[in-house]
């Protein structure tokens, strides 16, 4: 199977949702009001709260992407993890595409609009790919990236990536994070970088897909995929595709190890 596989589709799918970013920021809505939010008429706008959001979730991240890379079936779970991610941003792409709403906050910055043209659309994708939507790394120029929140959708994988591939004894942590991802979302929402609805929306999409992902791959072991309802999904087949070399779930331990590239001294296990 190839390993690079899921990594492409994942960097397929962030690519659709710099280049939707980019072709909608002229469709964006530049003369009408925020909408009406219940959280906004509850509590009040501050602006640098989104520092927090940022930085747990880079925290967050690097951590799921350490149990990732430490992990026995280090690539069965990347290719789990990240299939996940891809077919997140693919969906948050689309629908970023299907509806544009006015920007959250009257003091959100916005860049002039462009010309519309092909050549300035992907300028745009050129200088904005490689920050992964995270503001701390350049200035803030695109706007639109509403309905669905990538902040959310990337809170939550990592939070559920932790906690499903973990071994025990960092179950504490688990809820760690579950408490740094509330935290987050609370400051994207006091940033007003997105509506309370884009944060449902985030975390709804990313934990069907990952609690659907993971029952399909059991049901696929159990041998009973086909009576799984879940198995209607149109995407069920990369799950068959993905889990054929997979261990059974009574195989598969959590279990933290170095990987074998890394000098043999510095290698430790882990165990449940």
């Amino acid at each position: 199977m190839d390993k690079r596989l899921q990594l492409r589709f994942m960097g397929l799918a962030w690519f659709l949702n710099e280049l939707a970013l980019a072709y909608i920021h002229d469709r964006v809505p530049r003369s009408i009001d925020p909408l009406p939010d219940l959280w906004f008429q509850w509590f009040p706008e501050i602006r640098g709260a989104i520092q927090i959001t940022e930085y747990i979730m880079l925290f967050m991240t690097i951590n799921a992407l350490a149990i990732v890379i430490c992990h026995q079936h280090r690539w069965i779970v990347a290719r789990r993890v990240f299939f996940c991610v891809g077919l997140a941003y693919t969906f948050r792409a689309i629908c970023i595409s299907l509806l544009q709403v006015p920007v959250p906050s009257v003091n959100t910055y916005c860049a002039p609009k462009g010309d519309g043209t092909f050549s300035s659309v992907m300028e745009r994708v050129r200088r904005t790919f490689w920050s992964a939507g995270i503001e701390q790394l350049r200035p803030r120029e695109l706007c639109g990236d509403l309905i669905v929140s990538g902040h959310t959708l990337t809170l939550f994988i990592t939070m559920m990536t932790f906690r499903h591939y973990a071994p025990k004894r960092l179950t504490y942590l688990g809820y760690f994070y579950n408490v740094l991802a509330f935290v987050a979302l609370i400051c994207i929402l006091l940033a007003r970088k997105h509506y309370s609805i884009d944060i449902f929306l985030g975390y709804f999409v990313s934990t069907r897909i990952f609690w659907s992902y993971h029952s399909l791959a059991n049901s696929f072991h159990q041998g009973d995929i086909d009576q799984n309802p879940l198995s209607q999904s149109w995407w069920t087949f990369a799950v068959r595709y993905f889990e054929s070399d997979a261990p059974p779930p009574n195989l598969f331990l959590n279990v933290l190890e170095w990987p074998s590239s890394c000098p043999s001294k510095f290698r430790r296990r882990f165990s449940m």
